[in-house]
């Protein structure tokens, strides 16, 4: 039985399936989905997308698009930062990047429910949360990207960072189910990088005219982190238009929006969060896509009928995500719709 099946997400049958059959137009034979037709892919956005086909039952893309990340992964255990149909096409590691796969591999195995199957996959997962941790500083954060030749680059990333807390708890989740790799140094390591987000200890960029960089710790299941309802509300959020992805402009994006909407969710703003994913209709397509983002006040579309699959992909893990009643990290929250 498909698992889109026994939830309710919030976008109903139709919408989901016209969703799911539009981001299954621009998957590769490869497996890889990259951002919209004929551009390139970066394994964490390819990742969502696959979240978004197993959640909507679509079995068959995500296990092509897992192959092709086990594929791609690189003799270190990490991935590059973009790829084309044809080869690399940035060379560069992004430790957010690199861990985000887990999750993946986490949701298919409650789906697939055959351990030996998902056993290289796991395995696959884990060498790449390893080899990232191996970078992790001693004030506790972690560089936002490794150079080609096994250089950090100086400077850590709070959105960034969030996610990569969230797939540690992941991978400490997956290890007890499997019995491979090292939850004790997972948990740790999470510890030490939550602390540092929270203390904003090492060297982060000062990104906080980004929305993801306020509501990203609340993703990441990082405690101690201000409301979103009042201050980011009145930077970020316009009524019927959605999330501002820069706080000084006017570009409203749907990626921005729905994540957005699911951070408020996790938080137990569930009424502020489903009107939020309302006003996601001002990007949906016709054909099931969504607009990168549109630009106020006149509400064109920028980059121009720009309709990109992470942003349907993000839209339909917030479709389910809000549905849920866990109240946890994204990650752990998707999960516990299997249990």
């Amino acid at each position: 039985m498909a698992f889109s099946a026994r939830v309710e997400p919030l976008l109903d049958a139709g919408e989901l399936e016209l969703s799911l059959d539009f981001l299954a137009s621009l998957q590769l034979k490869s497996g890889m989905v990259p951002w919209f037709s004929g551009g390139r892919a970066d394994p964490w956005n390819h990742t969502e997308a696959m979240i978004a086909f197993a959640l909507g039952g679509r079995l068959e893309e995500a296990m092509a698009g897992l192959n092709w990340l086990f594929r791609s992964q690189n003799a270190d255990g990490t991935w590059c930062h973009f790829y084309l149909s044809n080869g690399v096409a940035e060379p560069r590691r992004d430790s957010n990047t690199c861990c985000y796969p887990v999750l993946l591999v986490s949701i298919l195995d409650r789906i697939v429910g055959d351990k030996k199957r998902l056993e290289p996959f796991v395995e696959m997962a884990l060498r790449a949360i390893d080899k990232v941790v191996d970078y992790q500083r001693a004030d506790g954060s972690i560089p936002w990207a490794i150079d080609p030749s096994g250089d950090p680059y100086p400077t850590s990333l709070i959105a960034a960072s969030s996610s990569v807390c969230d797939s540690l708890a992941i991978a400490v989740e997956l290890c007890n189910r499997f019995g491979k790799g090292d939850a004790d140094r997972y948990i740790d390591a999470g510890d030490m990088l939550k602390q540092s987000v929270v203390d904003q200890c090492g060297p982060y960029s000062d990104t906080s005219e980004w929305a993801m960089d306020h509501y990203y710790p609340h993703m990441g299941g990082i405690a101690d982190q201000a409301s979103l309802a009042e201050e980011f509300l009145e930077r970020f959020y316009l009524p019927r238009w959605g999330i501002r992805c820069i706080a000084s402009k006017q570009w409203f994006t749907a990626a921005e929006t729905a994540e957005a909407a699911m951070a408020l969710h996790l938080q137990g703003e569930s009424e502020l969060a489903e009107e939020i994913f309302l006003t996601l209709g001002r990007f949906r397509c016709d054909n099931g896509a969504y607009l990168t983002g549109v630009v106020g006040p006149i509400g064109q579309s920028f980059p121009h009928s720009e309709q990109s699959s992470y942003s349907v992909a993000a839209v339909i893990l917030a479709s389910f995500a809000i549905a849920a009643k866990a109240r946890s990290s994204i990650g752990m929250t998707l999960l516990r719709l299997f249990s």
